[in-house]
């Protein structure tokens, strides 16, 4: 195990079935990406969409995200779903269920226009389902930044709710 891997605490909450994991990756529309820049962290939420094998995000050309990635690219990624606050009588019963994927991996620049306009429109296609493909001007794909992550380690968490199919 590496040194950002731990076995999970509460192993009966553990999801380790790939094709779920996939199956929540393929849904989020929304993920939040922590970094760290020099000695401090900085997590962002970011849109994204997953192709199989990365995930991939949409960014502007220009920001602290961008200037930390290309000094360290190691990332954090967490997606989660069916969040339920419940409510108790007590502090002690107050809690939270949920369905949540945790990775570490790699960020790099998709550089290559026609790699960049297909990877928006899986991002468009996760985020805003029924608008319709498109093929981006070079103008358009150089005013973004899409970049790809490459996961060395991920993991899923269930409590209180079983992931939807």
């Amino acid at each position: 195990m590496g040194a950002t891997e731990r076995p999970m605490r509460r192993k009966e909450c553990q999801i380790t079935d790939t094709a779920v994991i996939r199956r929540i990756l393929g849904r989020a529309a929304l993920c939040r990406v922590a970094m760290v820049d020099g000695s401090e962290p900085y997590m962002v939420p970011m849109n994204c969409g997953w192709d199989g094998k990365h995930l991939l995000l949409h960014a502007a050309i220009q920001g602290r995200k961008l200037d930390i990635l290309r000094a360290n690219p190691r990332v954090c990624v967490e997606v989660d779903e069916d969040i339920q606050i419940v409510t108790g009588a007590t502090g002690e019963e107050c809690t939270a269920n949920y369905v949540t994927v945790i990775g570490t991996g790699t960020a790099s620049f998709v550089l290559d226009p026609q790699a960049k306009g297909r990877d928006l429109n899986v991002i468009i296609r996760q985020c805003h389902p029924g608008v319709p493909e498109e093929v981006f001007p070079d103008k358009a794909l150089s005013r973004v930044a899409v970049l790809e992550v490459q996961f060395d380690h991920l993991t899923c968490k269930a409590k209180g709710i079983t992931p939807r199919p």
